[in-house]
């Protein structure tokens, strides 16, 4: 299986102060996670077991050769009295191995041995598939974690870059304070504001702490692991939606593993069908039969055989079952098609919507950048006409204000948009390929 993935390009917002761990790309992560989750183990381990079923003797082909062998010994007591007066008064045994050998041939049973072998290899390819969906699904979980710890990384940064500037500010309005040139009450009030961003970078720490530690739950690694994650990924920003369409009823697993089912449907019809048809088989017996005796007036008797014959057997009259049998596999066949269908309506819908998000959160993302760089300008430009008192601390707190929010949307729009196309990815079954 090729662990690959589409994923996509966003610059994150880079600030200071968290300090460097060792890198753990986006992909090695899902390798990690891929090589030591359990739940893959074992879904592997039933794809295994139910690979090693397919052989042609589990479907009934070939001979069937038996050696049986028995050993009897009797002792009895043999009391004899005659007319002329004779009395015979003695014990005696009697020994009777033998050993013979039996074989048994369906040569013909109208196709049902090899329907029960494609059926047996449909359901290996089924496993397979089914391993698919799990690896796909584990996948999309550690992206998603992944994406989590890199928004919450971004939130500490620009949170970072925030308290610089409520800094600046604290020291602007300390400073005229002391100076007598300023209010004690916009020192009181630039304090308190710092704070208040103080406190919210400790819980984004706290957060962004807990986001690791669910990654690495995931990897099934030690929780207490220090990484640090990528600021970027690669990122395919042109997608079609007629061939994400055409993927979909191509590459979609839940689509394709409902497909194997109908298939293993309409084999267990074949098998059905073979029933009323007429089976042949051979059979030879090869035996060996030796007796001893002491107790009787012959002392040993062998005899050897060889046999061999051919048997039929038509089943004519069954009171309906195998045709009830037969009516409800079709049935079943047809639910599968009507699922089939349902499912692609489905999937059809989703991708539409997730399609549209995806332009949605594309176009934010533009609008948001541009809206980062233009609360960046206004900050700083309100900050250095605070410093020369050509605005008070409220233009100065609005601006800052602004500048918070925009990096705060900015951070969420940048993460949307991965999550929007992640969903893409899954849906169009082109996630892990």
């Amino acid at each position: 299986m090729i662990r690959t993935f589409h994923l996509f390009t966003l610059l994150f917002f880079i600030g200071t102060g968290i300090s460097a761990q060792e890198l753990l790309p986006l992909e090695e992560a899902v390798n990690l996670g891929l090589a030591q989750n359990l739940g893959i183990e074992v879904a592997r381990v039933e794809q295994q077991s139910t690979e090693m079923q397919v052989y042609r003797s589990n479907a009934g082909f070939g001979p069937v050769l038996d050696l049986n062998a028995n050993a009897g010994a009797t002792v009895n007591r043999v009391q004899q009295n005659y007319l002329d007066g004779r009395v015979v008064d003695r014990f005696g045994r009697s020994l009777a191995p033998n050993v013979s050998l039996g074989l048994d041939w369906t040569v013909y049973d109208g196709g049902r041995m090899q329907a029960t072998f494609d059926r047996l290899k449909e359901l290996s390819n089924a496993s397979s598939i089914e391993t698919q969906i799990a690896i796909q699904d584990l996948v999309s979980q550690i992206i998603q974690s992944y994406y989590d710890v890199m928004r919450l990384k971004a939130r500490v940064n620009f949170l970072n870059t925030v308290i610089k500037y409520y800094e600046d500010r604290l020291n602007i309005t300390e400073e005229r304070w002391n100076v007598g040139k300023g209010s004690k009450i916009d020192f009181l009030q630039s304090k308190t504001d710092l704070n208040a961003q103080l406190s919210e970078r400790a819980i984004a720490n706290n957060d962004f702490k807990n986001a690791k530690i669910r990654l690495n739950g995931l990897l099934n690694r030690e929780l207490d692991i220090d990484f640090d994650v990528e600021e970027e990924v690669v990122f395919n920003a042109d997608y079609s939606l007629p061939e994400l369409m055409q993927t979909v009823d191509e590459k979609n697993q839940d689509v394709i593993l409902l497909r194997k089912f109908h298939d293993i449907s309409l084999i267990s019809e074949r098998e059905i069908e073979a029933t009323r048809k007429p089976q042949v088989g051979f059979s030879s017996t090869l035996g060996f039969f030796y007796t001893n005796t002491n107790a009787n007036f012959i002392l040993s008797n062998q005899n050897a055989s060889l046999n061999v014959g051919f048997n039929a057997r038509w089943n004519i009259l069954d009171g309906k079952h195998r045709h009830n049998q037969l009516a409800i596999a079709r049935v079943n066949t047809h639910g599968l098609e009507k699922q089939e269908e349902d499912l692609l309506v489905r999937l059809h819908s989703q991708l539409t919507e997730a399609y549209n998000q995806y332009l949605s959160d594309k176009e934010l993302l533009d609008f948001e950048e541009q809206n980062k760089e233009l609360a960046e300008e206004n900050l700083a430009i309100s900050l250095e006409k605070f410093r020369l008192g050509d605005s008070t601390i409220l233009e100065l707190n609005e601006a800052q204000r602004s500048y918070d929010t925009a990096l705060n949307r900015l951070v969420n729009a940048q993460h949307n948009i991965r999550i929007s196309e992640l969903r893409l990815l899954e849906i169009s079954g082109q996630l892990v390929r």
